[in-house]
């Protein structure tokens, strides 16, 4: 795949700092968090913008960036993977404090999680718990309040 011009992932780094209502703005000056010299507030979100770039770029020609049976990452090993059939939704609260559901396609079927954000050794890794969940079946008549 080639690779994205910075012009783009500018573009796109500005977008994701006026879409978080980023209150200095993309053109103010801000020091790195590693320090040195002040750079454009958009720049901490280059990054970001960059992977959501790739992403797409790999979705647009059906392919996906990390093949999950590559079994490199430790939690993967000795799994056996069948279709890709969940989706998952993980919203944080800025403080460490997660949660979340995995939705079966095609199902009533969840699974709602709540978790912290932990440090073992090294790694940093979300620890959660799940309940079964279901949606609520609509009976004829009720109103839809959605």
């Amino acid at each position: 795949m080639s690779t994205i011009p910075s012009e783009v992932v500018e573009a796109g780094a500005r977008a994701l700092c006026e879409s978080y209502s980023d209150p200095l703005g993309p053109d103010a000056m801000v020091v790195p968090l590693k320090g040195g010299d002040m750079v454009p507030n958009w720049q901490k979100y280059r990054r970001a913008a960059a992977n959501v770039l790739i992403a797409a770029a790999y979705a647009s020609k059906g392919l996906k960036p990390h093949d999950l049976s590559d079994q490199n990452h430790p939690c993967l090993r000795g799994l056996q993977f069948g279709q890709e059939i969940y989706d998952v939704e993980i919203y944080g609260n800025g403080t460490g404090e997660y949660l979340g559901q995995v939705i079966e396609s095609g199902s009533p079927c969840r699974i709602v999680f709540r978790g912290l954000l932990v440090r073992e050794g090294n790694v940093k890794l979300i620890r959660a718990r799940g309940v079964q969940a279901w949606l609520e079946e609509k009976k004829e008549g009720d109103a839809d309040h959605g």
